[in-house]
């Protein structure tokens, strides 16, 4: 029998199309309550919300209670915090803001009960929980200036914003675009008393969907890291999510997603009338901003051409244009075209030996390391720049090895994984890496910016100030120049060109004192190259890499260079081969094995 001559209806087929509906049937009605309750909140993320005020110690202890009920199998709260500036200075924190994903909204006003219970501190202090908003890592911070109580695990919605592709915005721009809900940002509202003695609707609604709508927000972008079935509607598998947002709990995104080391400046801009036509100038320095995402490249990195001794073997891989710049110098002679090989018309320093020389000889994938994608992908630099660039030489050059292939994602979310990192070396070699005093090589001196502006204020538009400002601005200048009788052009002129820093005593740079530490005190620089791979690999796991990649592949390298008397012992020295600057190179199988063993 068949159905209009286009599908045959047999006994097997009426089966099978019977037992499909079945188990439609049996899913839709054992997850009944499940999918009206997603789909619910596809129309309104926010409908399910329930305020509790919170102002008693009782009343904490319970609604605290029922927070860890609903924590049980979603270990996330929407954690937000409210305050009051007075006269420029911040009050302590008056509102922690509390959110479970069943919709409870608990508001405690910490400024009624002057003191964090011991249940609510407990539950803040549960590393096992995770903490969700835009810059919880700061609200963390205020909470234990003011009430001495640790924020544990804390996460940055913006870093999983990063990590699915998207803008990592504020609070206001996530929740209009990833759940269509509108939050109501208007200063008045921001900036109210949060101390006052009842809190009105609207700020009872600001602050709870504050914290629920982080939530939200958690669960949207998490089902986007993670496959899912129709039957996994509403289900999260969260130990998978927890396992891959543990590098970025407690850690503050803007110093996450920016060059830290890198002193912020706006443009200057200057208006001038050219031709009765006004034309901005801007200074030629423009602002360094160093973010996660750098441009991708489509092209091919590795043209894997064919690089052979004078006696034809084989010395590695190259790309086609440094095998033509051997050519071209007659340095060498093309052998074969497919693939383009060239043969050295001279003897090389050194041969490939070992599992190095392999790595060098193997033909590398243009794909990403991680996932394999192949369409586009970026460098990635493993051991960082900021602390190759202070390596000696002789490790400084032939770092194709820590240069991989990552696609866009995959990119971004390793970088952003990597200031766990740059933390610990923070702490471990007293070397800040944030915007601070120490990470400023020169610091602008006050007195001296003062006496160049009132400078270039009277050079510019003396005819224009007021009697009583000009002479002040003159007092400025010939306090300076104490030598000089009166103002004139040329003081005024060499007074706007002073120059307004100095050089910081305090100054650390943090890549150079990291490098200086693991040369001095840590073992050496093969210790630092190898912690930056192995967290590379505990953190991305790669499926892909190049066959032969190894963590120890820089120690290995160095051994062979050194047998060969091509490496001075005084680098061995500082990469960690050679503790005792009297001992000769005697120390290859001793560090293979500790190598191994790390």
């Amino acid at each position: 029998m068949t159905d209009g001559g286009k599908f045959p209806i047999t006994r097997k087929n009426a089966l099978v199309a019977a037992a499909a509906g079945l188990g439609l049937f049996i899913v839709i009605a054992t997850r009944r309550e499940r999918i009206l309750n997603y789909l619910k909140r596809l129309r309104d993320p926010l409908g399910h919300r329930r305020i509790e005020v919170i102002q008693t110690v009782d009343d904490c202890h319970r609604i605290v209670s029922e927070l860890k009920k609903h924590c049980h199998s979603f270990k996330v709260l929407g954690f937000d915090c409210e305050w009051v500036t007075v006269g420029g200075t911040r009050r302590p924190a008056a509102l922690l803001q509390l959110s479970s994903e069943k919709g409870l909204c608990a508001l405690f006003r910490l400024c009624c009960m002057k003191q964090i219970p011991k249940s609510l501190r407990e539950l803040l202090e549960d590393d096992e929980v995770l903490k969700v908003g835009v810059d919880p890592h700061g609200d963390a911070k205020k909470l234990c200036h003011d009430y001495g109580v640790g924020v544990a695990s804390t996460f940055d919605l913006r870093f999983l914003a990063a990590m699915t592709g998207r803008q990592p915005a504020g609070l206001a721009n996530l929740s209009k675009s990833i759940l269509n809900v509108e939050l109501d940002k208007h200063w008045r509202l921001v900036c109210s008393d949060w101390e006052a003695t009842e809190l009105t609707p609207k700020q009872l609604n600001y602050a709870a969907n504050d914290a629920l709508v982080a939530v939200e927000i958690f669960k949207r972008l998490t089902k986007e890291l993670l496959p899912k079935h129709f039957w996994q509607l509403y289900k999260i598998d969260f130990e998978s999510i927890r396992s891959k947002l543990d590098p970025f709990l407690e850690a503050s995104f803007k110093e996450g997603y920016f060059n830290p080391n890198i002193k912020f400046k706006a443009n200057k801009a200057k208006r001038l009338s050219l031709n009765g036509q006004k034309k901005l100038e801007t200074d030629s320095k423009k602002v360094q901003v160093r973010k996660y995402t750098t441009s991708t490249r489509s092209k091919a990195l590795y043209d894997n051409c064919l690089l052979e001794a004078p006696d034809g073997e084989l010395l590695c891989t190259i790309d086609k244009r440094k095998a033509l710049w051997y050519v071209e110098r007659n340095l060498g002679t093309e052998v074969n075209s497919d693939p383009f090989t060239v043969r050295l018309n001279f003897e090389p320093a050194g041969r490939a030996e070992g599992a190095v020389g392999k790595y060098y000889q193997t033909p590398k994938e243009n794909q990403c390391v991680v996932c394999g994608h192949k369409e586009a992908y970026i460098r990635k630099n493993v051991v960082p720049r900021e602390y190759r660039k202070h390596f000696p030489v002789v490790m400084k050059t032939h770092t194709s090895h820590d240069v991989l292939l990552l696609c866009h994602p995959c990119h971004q979310i390793s970088n952003i994984s990597d200031l766990k990192i740059r933390h610990k070396l923070s702490t471990m070699c007293d070397a800040p890496f944030t915007q601070d005093d120490a990470s400023i090589k020169y610091k602008e001196v006050p007195e001296l910016k003062k006496v160049r502006s009132a400078a270039r204020a009277l050079l510019n538009h003396g005819d224009k100030i007021h009697e009583a400002r000009r002479k002040e601005l003159e007092a400025i200048v010939l306090d300076y120049y104490p030598d000089e009788p009166e103002i004139s052009v040329q003081l005024l002129q060499n007074a706007s060109e002073i120059n307004t820093k100095e050089n910081n005593e305090n100054y650390c740079h943090h890549g150079e004192k990291v490098v200086q530490t693991f040369q001095e005190k840590l073992g050496g620089l093969i210790e630092l190259e190898k912690i930056w791979r192995l967290h590379f690999l505990n953190t991305m796991k790669p499926r892909f890499l190049p066959l032969h990649w190894d963590v120890n592949h820089n120690a290995n390298r160095l051994e062979i260079r050194a047998n060969e008397g091509r490496v001075e012992e005084s680098d061995l020295k500082l990469a960690g081969l050679l503790p005792d600057a009297s001992k000769k190179l005697d120390y290859s199988c001793n560090y293979q094995q500790n190598s191994k063993e790390t």
